[in-house]
């Protein structure tokens, strides 16, 4: 007997040939879907936020310009600093030919030097004064100096309130080269730092911004006093010992400053400067020195100046002479001046 696993195709045949036409179309067909998008409801749609208002600020370039950088340097640079220059040329000449009545034939010649630089930030500031003056004689052949200075004074502040504020001081005060009593007497009387004053101050300043005046009041300060010069300090001259060659007094002192032009492009000009010392052991031994200056200013390369000074100091008197000095000069001549502002 036979056993059939596997019924025959013939067996079952519309069968069979549904079953393959089935089996060919899903292997060639292809399928399609479809989809419905739903709108969502009213209370879950979300507008966008928008800014209430503009961001703060604005673009800034941050481009670097050399040029506008140095331009900037130099106006704080100049704000900062207050120079002023002033340099003078004065002479004259008297000459007698055949000339009956009695004279010296005479050429006469002077230089002056002001110097003035003022430097203030925030609350520090400084203040620099250089005054230089050499005059000289040519009279019959003879050459010799009338007039021969120099000064320096440095001041450094730091504002404490207002118009007020703490200093400290030095000044220095001298001469160039040698001097003599006279061009006809060869007596050594000074030499460069012989003497030399030497002036150092603590204290107070008042500097009000509206007038050009500065009030120094330094209760703890010093006067030294140098001669350098070896037959000078050998005589003991302005107050050192025999052979000693620096000599210093403790006191307090006060300095008073004023200077200010006055008309159109400051044709008038008035500068003076008042100095006090009063040592503490030796009261009576005190040094006062006061120089006023008035300039007309002719033209701009020209200039009238008329300069006098007091000056009293017991140390420094000579034999049979006054106690108070006091000199004056009447100069005419060229001047250049430079400032920036």
């Amino acid at each position: 007997m036979k056993v059939h696993l596997f019924p025959s195709v013939s067996a079952f045949p519309l069968r069979g040939l549904l079953l393959c036409s089935l089996l060919l179309l899903c292997a060639t067909g292809t399928s399609h879907a479809q989809f419905t998008i739903r709108k969502p409801a009213e209370n879950m749609r979300q507008r966008p936020e928008m800014l209430e208002s503009t961001p703060q600020g604005s673009l800034k370039n941050v481009y670097y310009d050399p040029a506008a950088e140095r331009a900037r340097k130099l106006r704080i640079r100049k704000e900062r600093n207050t120079v002023e220059f002033d340099f003078s040329l004065e002479g004259s000449t008297q000459q007698f030919i055949n000339w009956q009545s009695s004279g010296d034939n005479t050429i006469y010649g002077l230089a002056n030097l002001f110097f003035r630089h003022q430097y203030k930030r925030d609350k520090l500031s400084y203040d620099t004064r250089v005054e230089a003056t050499y005059g000289m004689n040519y009279t019959d052949g003879i050459l010799f100096k009338n007039k021969d200075e120099f000064k320096i004074s440095w001041q450094l502040g730091w504002n404490l309130k207002g118009n007020w504020s703490y200093s400290a001081s030095v000044n220095i005060r001298s001469q160039f080269t040698i001097g003599y009593e006279s061009k006809d007497d060869p007596t050594l009387v000074s030499d460069f730092l012989a003497p030399g004053y030497f002036d150092v101050g603590g204290g107070f300043t008042y500097a009000p911004s509206s007038f050009p005046i500065k009030i120094t009041l330094s209760p703890v300060s010093g006067n030294i006093v140098t001669v350098l010069n070896e037959t000078l300090s050998a005589q003991g001259k302005y107050g050192v010992q025999p052979g000693q060659k620096v000599a210093g007094y403790p006191g307090y002192s006060a300095d008073i400053f004023f200077d200010k032009a006055f008309g159109k492009n400051g044709w008038f000009r008035y500068r003076s400067s008042l100095y006090t010392f009063v040592p503490y052991v030796v009261p009576k031994n005190l040094t006062v020195r006061w120089e006023n200056t008035i300039e007309f200013r002719i033209s701009k390369y020209f200039s009238t100046k008329l300069y006098g000074q007091l000056y009293y100091r017991p140390e420094d008197f000579r034999p049979n002479t006054p106690e108070l000095q006091y000199q004056y000069a009447l100069m005419i001549g060229l001047k250049y001046t430079f400032r920036n502002k």
